[in-house]
């Protein structure tokens, strides 16, 4: 850890909005937390990136000052419907990562770790409603073709659901689809490399950071998340302010 920290575009993960009907409470951000989120951000002087301007800032390893990437995942419908409606209010944007081969299903997503409760159900995204999330200035990635963990897949079936989506999602958008993210935020070497062989030009990932442009870091956002919290994600230093955290109880606990 550097004992002067770069700042690093900070890319919050959201999934779901509103209150939890079923499933992994995890992945919910309530309606009006989500709200306060970005009146917060447009109070405070930040502007919400497109994923070009992302690109070019990690690309640069220099972001643009009070800005935020905000990405969704999984794409369902509903969660698109709101998301859209407060990110309207205040002038805001986003990014989905839809799962190109499920739009319009209903679909019933659970964790590699086997956890019954990590569960997440809903409507997909059809093609008119994610045509609808782009007429409003928002943006579009790929989020795989069935949701896979791709660290457990066999090498046909990892570059089928990275380029499959890419190809769908072109085809249904005519648009050129150049971001990635991976199920889970699980990647490895593998994924890596067929994602970068699909012609994206970068994906995302979770935590921890890496300098990689095909695994960018991103900070979920918890449905418990303090304001305090939320301000360190966004200020650009949270993954060192983390980093210095767990040495202090290292060195507190010897």
């Amino acid at each position: 850890m550097s004992l002067f920290p770069r700042s690093i575009l900070p890319i919050l993960m959201y999934h779901r909005f509103g209150e939890p009907s079923g499933g992994d409470p995890s992945l919910w951000v309530s309606r009006e937390r989500f709200a306060g989120q970005l009146k917060w951000l447009q109070v405070n002087g930040y502007r919400t990136l497109s994923l070009d301007e992302a690109h070019t800032a990690v690309s640069r390893r220099s972001s643009p000052r009070r800005s935020v990437l905000l990405t969704i995942d999984d794409g369902f419908a509903a969660d698109l419907e709101t998301a859209a409606g407060l990110l309207e209010e205040v002038g805001a944007r986003a990014a989905v990562f839809v799962t190109a081969g499920l739009m319009g299903q209903e679909v019933e997503f659970r964790h590699p770790s086997g956890n019954p409760e990590m569960v997440s159900t809903g409507s997909i995204v059809d093609t008119d409603g994610l045509r609808r999330w782009i007429a409003r200035g928002c943006d579009v990635g790929s989020h795989s073709l069935s949701h896979l963990d791709l660290t457990t897949c066999d090498r046909q079936t990892v570059e089928r659901e990275i380029t499959q989506s890419k190809q769908i999602l072109e085809a249904t958008l005519d648009r050129e689809i150049v971001d990635f993210c991976y199920p889970f935020a699980h990647h490895d070497r593998s994924a890596r490399q067929a994602v970068k062989a699909a012609g994206y030009r970068a994906a995302y990932a979770g935590e921890p950071p890496e300098d990689d442009l095909f695994a960018i870091p991103r900070m979920m956002v918890y449905p418990g998340d303090s304001a305090a919290r939320f301000r360190r994600k966004v200020s650009g230093y949270y993954f060192w302010i983390s980093a210095l955290h767990q040495k202090l109880r290292r060195f507190v606990g010897n």
